[in-house]
């Protein structure tokens, strides 16, 4: 059986900063519920954690251990293991307030036991603590069960984690080293105050996405919108739903609008319908951490464009005036078509604006306010044509 044991989290005691290191939070969730997490990848069935008892800080992890289908204990004291941990179990050892990259832990632990350490010098600098001449531990550490046994021979009030990490190195645990570059670019951390937290929660976010720039203006406020709401909502995931609804609602309100034959309020409408449906898709980013792929996950990532593409057809459509429906719907066809080309370009200035439906429906949204949302439409679709033969035309007659 594999064992996780968590960082300490003190609610009280002497030394204020040390004492909520495992309670700060990143994107909405305390580092010791990410150590968790990492630990179920791990397969650990297992979690310990050593506190004074199940507080509100410590409680959610009891929630979270079980919905993922381990067992979880919270210890006051390291001697109270032994009843827990055989000789045979694997043990994973966690520094209170260290954050580590979960595939790179999978990478050095998941076969054999070692000591993860960064070289002393760059490791001591960030944080951590020196274990020997030349390394620092970097706060994870996969053991033996066996060494467990020996707790009993040290003091009562020992600190079990530093205790069993000196029990591995005694017995000539392994030294995994970790390179530096990984705390430098703030995939493995070690927080020890509000501000580190903060500044690790930037970093952490920009690493599960790519923002858009500005040249897709409604994609690049969503994608920040996402970024600012992220925290909360990863803190309580039910509300990660909110923003697609808000999404769906916008683009229904749209549909509604149109049939009362207010096309300005109906294409803004929808502008506000493909901001919300991008901020979702932002937010979903960050929850999935960067694992979802496959057929599903393409045709989930492509529905909410889609949505956008059929209610801005079917706002065409319907705002056509009688008997001219079929030349509307053929120009927003082919203004729609001309952007998914575009919007499929390798060049960057193109591709982006051509793909930011939420600058299209504005767009549409001033030629509805003008009266003139057909030539509107068709003089898009010219422009969309003319910079697509531009960029690549070109590019064909270079290369003859």
């Amino acid at each position: 059986m594999r064992v996780a044991i968590l960082s300490a989290i003190h609610p009280g005691g002497e030394d204020a900063e040390a004492a909520v290191r495992g309670l700060l939070t990143v994107a909405g969730r305390s580092v010791a519920a990410l150590q968790l997490d990492l630990a179920l990848r791990l397969g650990c069935e297992r979690i310990v954690c050593l506190a004074e008892g199940l507080d509100e800080g410590v409680l959610p992890l009891l929630h979270r251990a079980e919905q993922g289908g381990a067992t979880f204990h919270a210890l006051s004291s390291a001697r109270s293991l032994s009843g827990l941990v055989r000789a045979q179990d694997e043990l994973f050892l966690f520094a209170e307030g260290v954050v580590p990259d979960p595939l790179v832990v999978g990478e050095l632990l998941g076969e054999r036991s070692g000591i993860v350490a960064l070289p002393a010098e760059p490791g001591i600098e960030a944080g951590f603590e020196r274990i020997d001449r030349d390394h620092a531990w970097a706060g994870v550490a996969r053991l033996p069960g066996s060494a467990v046994e020996r707790l009993v021979e040290m003091p009562f009030e020992v600190d079990a984690v530093p205790a069993l990490l000196r029990v591995g190195l005694q017995t000539g645990t392994r030294i995994v080293p970790l390179p530096p570059s990984l705390v430098t670019d703030r995939r493995w951390a070690l927080l020890r105050n509000e501000q580190q937290a903060r500044a690790f929660e930037a970093a952490w976010l920009n690493q599960r996405v790519t923002l858009s720039s500005f040249a897709a203006p409604v994609h690049a406020l969503a994608d920040r919108a996402a970024m600012v709401l992220a925290p909360s909502i990863l803190a309580q995931r039910g509300k990660a739903a909110l923003p697609i609804a808000g999404g769906i609602l916008g683009l229904g309100g749209a549909l509604a609008a149109a049939w009362w034959k207010l096309p300005a309020l109906a294409f803004g409408s929808a502008a506000i319908g493909a901001f919300l449906l991008r901020t979702g898709e932002t937010v979903a980013a960050f929850l999935s951490e960067g694992r979802r792929s496959g057929m599903i996950a393409r045709i989930a990532r492509a529905l909410p464009g889609l949505a956008v593409d059929a209610t801005i057809l079917a706002l065409v459509g319907v705002l056509a005036p009688a008997g001219e429906r079929a030349s509307w719907l053929f120009a927003g066809l082919t203004l729609l078509f001309a952007l998914r080309i575009a919007g499929h370009s390798q060049v960057e200035s193109l591709a982006r604006p051509a793909s930011d439906r939420g600058i299209l429906a504005l767009v549409l949204a001033v030629c509805a306010a003008l009266d003139q949302t057909l030539a509107g439409i068709q003089l898009l679709a010219l422009a969309v044509l003319a910079a697509f033969y531009l960029v690549h035309g070109r590019e064909r007659i270079t290369h003859a």
